[in-house]
Order: structure tokens, then sequence, then C-alpha cells
């Protein structure tokens, strides 16, 4: 017994089928038959109409004669017609008949009094149905009516062959439907029951489960591109969080170890009998720096979630130049500590539609990471605003760092990766960066220049308020 998807859809077009064939039944086998014996009586209507001008042309003596001078015309009529002839006068004497057992008067329908039309109707029921053909002629100025009558069983019997065989092309189409629906439905439920076992397996094992190719060009097969799209995704995420976890696990445990370890020196210097203070004192210093460490890593975190989140920017004008005024005031005091030059050039109505603080919040990572990879102590960090003429505004920050290998210029901006080089890991700060530069419609690339690392932040220009 057929149940589930395969039921429906195999009785849903045998359904479809047989309600089409009924309607096909009914619109064009029941009035079949009395079409056909209308078009047989109208055929001999015709027919008999054909010869009136023949039989007018009889003479007056033929008719006078009695039926044995009409009777060669009326076999005649019948040759042609084949229809049995009968002519009668107006009172319904017959004069002249075909059949020669047809001798009794009969009644002459008014309709053939009054007009000179040629009448046909089918007469009788069953097996003695048969088409009447009524002619009004004048034969030598004498009014007659030619009556022809033919059986129509061969008309019957045609509609009834094709009612035979219209009920076996049913059956066979039904078949047919059957047939098809079965194969159809099977094929679609064994893909469906496919994707379902993979999906289960993907709930049981992880999205490390193969998902297999489906290349027809149907729904399901979009379903299963689509499904196997998303299982990408979720390796390619389950890949990230394994990384991520790993990174941030060994990036929180480094500046933990040595904030423990400073700690711990710092702690037996003050208890020993004669504490060192110099060496406290750097042991303090070295602890507040992990600690710094520690809070610009957790913040860093905190930032990568909101951004994993989706959370949306806003989208307003923002003057570019005095958010880039404000972030280098914020690092003038480092500057100063590491002896480095810390230039602005930006001019003061710079106007650019994006987020004010995803706008800041970038630029502030450049120019700390340009601290962090630049050199100690020293050199120069410049920062310039200016507008293009493409429609963009163009923030760059450039250092006078050891540059970036051409290898590692495009892994800068992924999470926790670390250069070809012995170097510090990059971090999560450029990876966020350019994720909000996008956000923003704009961009976050690492421009070429020789013997320096210039980053540049695009972002929409927008008309001057």
């Amino acid at each position: 017994m057929l149940r589930g998807l395969r039921g429906r859809l195999v009785g849903a077009l045998v359904l479809g089928s047989a309600v089409t064939l009924a309607v096909a039944a009914v619109l064009l086998l029941s009035p079949l038959e009395s079409r056909l014996l209308q078009d047989g009586t109208d055929t001999l209507v015709a027919a008999v109409g054909a010869q009136r001008a023949t039989l007018e042309q009889l003479p007056l003596s033929d008719v006078r004669g009695g039926g044995a001078a009409l009777l060669p015309a009326a076999r005649e009529l019948r040759r042609q017609t084949g229809a049995e002839i009968t002519i009668l006068t107006l009172r319904g004497k017959v004069v002249a008949a075909t059949d020669p057992d047809d001798s009794a008067e009969r009644r002459v329908p008014p309709a053939a009094l009054r007009t000179r039309s040629t009448t046909g109707t089918v007469v009788g029921s069953g097996p003695t149905v048969m088409a009447r053909v009524l002619l009004p002629v004048h034969i030598g100025g004498m009014r007659l009516v030619v009556v022809a009558e033919r059986r129509l069983n061969d008309v019957r019997d045609a509609a009834s062959v094709v009612k035979r065989a219209f009920l076996k092309a049913a059956v066979i189409s039904l078949a047919i439907a059957l047939l098809l629906g079965l194969l159809l439905a099977g094929r679609l439920v064994r893909r469906l029951r496919a994707l379902r076992d993979t999906a289960l397996r993907v709930a049981e094992l992880g999205p490390v489960v193969e998902m297999r190719a489906d290349t027809t060009r149907d729904e399901v097969g979009d379903l299963t591109r689509a499904l196997a799209t998303m299982q990408d995704h979720l390796r390619e995420e389950e890949q990230a969080r394994r990384s991520f976890v790993a990174t941030a696990s060994h990036e929180l445990r480094t500046p933990l170890s040595s904030l423990r370890l400073m700690l711990d020196l710092l702690r037996d210097d003050l208890h020993s009998d004669a504490p060192d203070l110099a060496d406290a004192r750097r042991q303090a210093c070295g602890a507040e720096a992990q600690a710094e460490r520690l809070g610009r890593l957790a913040s860093d975190l905190l930032d990568l979630s909101r951004v994993d989140a989706g959370i949306p920017v806003r989208r307003e004008p923002v003057n570019v130049g005095e958010v880039a005024r404000s972030v280098v005031a914020e690092f003038a005091l480092r500057a100063g500590e590491a002896d480095r030059a810390l230039a602005l050039d930006a001019p003061d109505q710079v106007w650019a539609s994006g987020d004010p603080g995803a706008v800041a919040q970038v630029i502030r990572i450049l120019v700390d990471n340009a601290f962090s990879h630049g050199p100690e102590r020293g050199g120069e960090i410049a920062v310039a605003v200016a507008s293009r003429g493409d429609g963009a505004v163009e923030v760059t920050v450039a250092d006078d760092g050891p540059g970036i290998a051409p290898e590692d210029r495009e892994r800068v901006f992924l999470r926790f990766e670390r250069a070809s080089h012995a170097t510090p890991g990059f971090g999560l700060g450029l990876a966020i960066g350019r994720e909000l530069a996008h956000r923003m419609d704009g961009d976050l690339t690492l421009a070429p220049a020789d013997g320096r690392t210039v980053f540049r932040l695009t972002v929409p220009a927008a008309p001057t308020p």
C-alpha cells in the first residue's frame, strides 16, 4: 500500500488523469451519437434535395400514369441516396415506393404542405432508428411529397466502436499514468530520503559528513545544492570556531602565564627580608603591560562577537577629518612615550556616509597596529584623509615598520593568522576593521609601498550637510 508522499503523488497523478478522461467522455462521447445521427440525416437531406430539379422535370404524363411511371425515378433516387423512397400525394396516398410492402396511406406532415424546403428528422429508437427526409416537389403542376428513409444503424455502430476504443484508451492511459507516477514518485522519494539521511548524519556527526551531489535541474536538486552550500558554510564556521577557540586559548594563556609569573616574583620580592624595589617595580610594570594586553584582547573578542552577530551599522553623514583628529588625539600620549611622531593631514570638511563609531574604530585599529608593529622608538606614523574623485573618502595610515611580505598581504586580514616570518601574530584588529568597512559599503586594503606599511580605508562619500 502506498503511503506518504509517494502515495499522494501517484494518487494525484492518477486522479488527475481520471478526471481529465471523465471530462473528455462527457464532452465528446455523450453527444457523439446524436451528432453522428444528425450528420447522417443532414447528408441525406443534401442528397435528396439535389434531386429536386431532376424530379420536377418529369412530365405530367408520368404522374397521371401512376406509380409504374414514377417508380424508375424513385429507384434512381434510392440508388443515389441509399434510402427507401416513397412518393405521396398531399392526401397521403402512395404514388410510388421502392419498398413493395410500403403501400399504406400516410399522413403528410403539415410542414411539407406549407413550404418547399427539404426537411430531415431522426425517427425511431434502438435498432430501428432512421433518418427521414421530406422533399416537396411540383411535377407538371401537381404537388407531391418525396419521403426518403434510411436506417442509421451504421452510425450507431460507429459510435459504439468509438466508445469502446475510448474506454480501452482510458484504461491504458490510467495504467500508464500509474506506472509513470510510481516511477517519478519513487525517484523523488529516494532523493528526499537521501537528503533526510544526510541531514540526520549531519545532526549526529557534524558538518564533516559529505553530501551526495545532485546535478538534476529541479527543486529537489536546488534544495540539495542549497543544503550542500549550507554544509560548506557550517564546515567553514566549525573550522573557524575551532581555530578561534584554540588560538584564543593560546593568546589568553600567554599573557595570563606571564602575569601570574610576574605577580609571583613581585610577591616574593615584597615578602623577602630585603625586598628588591627596582625589580619589584619592573615586575609591576610588566604585570600592568600584560593586564593591558589582556584587556585589548578581551575588547577585540567582544568586537568580534558583535561583528559576527551581524549588528547593523548606522548610515549618516560623518566628518571623517574630525573623527581622525579625535582618534589621533587619543594616541598623543602613547606617541610621546615611544618618541614617535604622529602626523595628521585632514581637511576640516570631508564628509562620508557611514557609522561614526565604526569609522573611528577602524582608524583606531590602524593607528594601534602601526604602534604595535612599527619600531619601538622613533619613526613616524602618518594619518591622511582625502576625498577621491570616484565618490569615496580615503583614510591612509602609514608607518615606518618592517613592511609586510607579499605572501602575507591578504593573510593580515584573517582572524588570528600569523605571519610567515617570526613576527608577532596579526590578531583580530585588521579582520574586524575590514568587516566594519564592508558593512559601510567600503573596504580596507593594504596599499603597495616601498619600505613602509600603508593601510587604506575607503568609505562612500556624502554631500556636505
